[in-house]
């Protein structure tokens, strides 16, 4: 088979896959307890009302017709009006602020993550049992066990609290060594920049390190599977350097767990990080889930979960046709 065809058939279980996920997610909303319209709408509002609304949004038609109309919404992107955020809003135009702010997060976050837990793991790996190896894995452990909000809140309490390097919250706002900025929206691209890396250290810090733990145990124990293989006994009985044998023998082969491991984080990047952007309160995609859950904003959650399902989704796809040029083992 070849890639074209590959591609094909992977997008149609992509498409079946969506369409699967499109469906539970328009059932699960409407077989929850209570009446979403009342969740939805302020309190005390007239029985008449209400049945307007109802009937504005299809509520009162049959489930096959309900579904419709929500395929043509989403594949406008109507995703609804929200409950909780200025209610009557829009929900995209809540959404795409906050997708932004943890794309800026998570996206940096996972890179460095990506690439630092990879280097570390392969160094500890070549050097198994080793001071480096010891050193290595009791900080990877440390971090690999302890829950997240705890190490937030100790960087928080640290660099925020004791030490005043940071701020203590937000996504963007002050610049530091400049007194009374501007507010964001004055702000010239320059200082907008600043603002947000300024805000974003402790969060991606915190985040990273988090991630960067499972990418050197994974890495680490793939590789020291690879290393004890006959083809790379071989390489070496060649005369081949450490360098060439660990760069061209081993390291494509134990990367290919790591691969799978990086598509779920990839896809993860548009759902947020909850413990990390509500600890440093950041305006991301994780608080709004959170606050969303709390004030049974239906529409929003309805939107939230789609985005998060679709994202782990087609970053899959993407795992699955790379690991065709990293293993031509795998049948395409």
């Amino acid at each position: 088979m070849d890639m074209r065809r590959f591609v094909i058939k992977k997008t149609i279980y992509l498409a079946i896959t969506l369409f699967a996920i499109l469906l539970t997610n328009f059932v699960l909303f409407r077989i929850m307890p209570g009446d979403p319209i009342r969740a939805w709408i302020p309190k005390g509002i007239s029985p008449e009302v209400a049945e307007i609304i109802r009937e504005n949004l299809h509520l009162n038609d049959p489930m096959y017709e309900q579904f419709y109309y929500y395929l043509v919404n989403v594949f406008q992107l109507d995703f609804g009006v929200t409950s909780s955020y200025q209610m009557g809003t829009e929900v995209t135009e809540i959404l795409i602020p906050r997708i932004f702010n943890t794309l800026v997060l998570v996206g940096i976050g996972t890179t460095i993550a990506v690439f630092a837990g990879v280097a570390l793991g392969r160094y500890v790996a070549w050097r198994r049992g080793q001071a480096a190896d010891t050193v290595g894995m009791a900080f990877t452990l440390t971090f690999y066990t302890m829950p997240t909000f705890l190490l937030a809140l100790g960087l928080l309490i640290l660099f925020a609290g004791t030490l005043d390097w940071f701020p203590l919250r937000g996504a963007y706002g002050e610049i530091p060594f400049m007194d009374n900025p501007p507010p964001y929206s004055q702000m010239s691209l320059l200082e907008k920049v600043v603002s947000r890396g300024y805000h974003i250290v402790l969060p991606v810090l915190a985040f990273s390190i988090q991630i960067m733990a499972d990418f050197v145990l994974i890495m680490r124990n793939s590789l020291t599977d690879v290393l004890t293989e006959d083809y790379i006994i071989t390489a070496r009985a060649k005369g081949l350097s450490d360098e060439a044998v660990l760069k061209d023998h081993a390291m494509r082969n134990a990367l290919l767990p790591v691969v799978t491991v990086m598509a779920i984080a990839f896809g993860w990047v548009v759902g947020g990080e909850i413990m990390v952007e509500l600890i440093f309160s950041y305006e991301g995609i994780g608080q709004l889930t959170w606050d969303a859950v709390n004030k049974r904003d239906f529409p929003l959650l309805q939107a939230l979960f789609l985005i998060m399902a679709v994202g782990v989704l087609f970053a899959n796809l993407i795992a699955d046709i790379v690991y065709t040029y990293l293993d031509p083992r795998v049948k395409i």
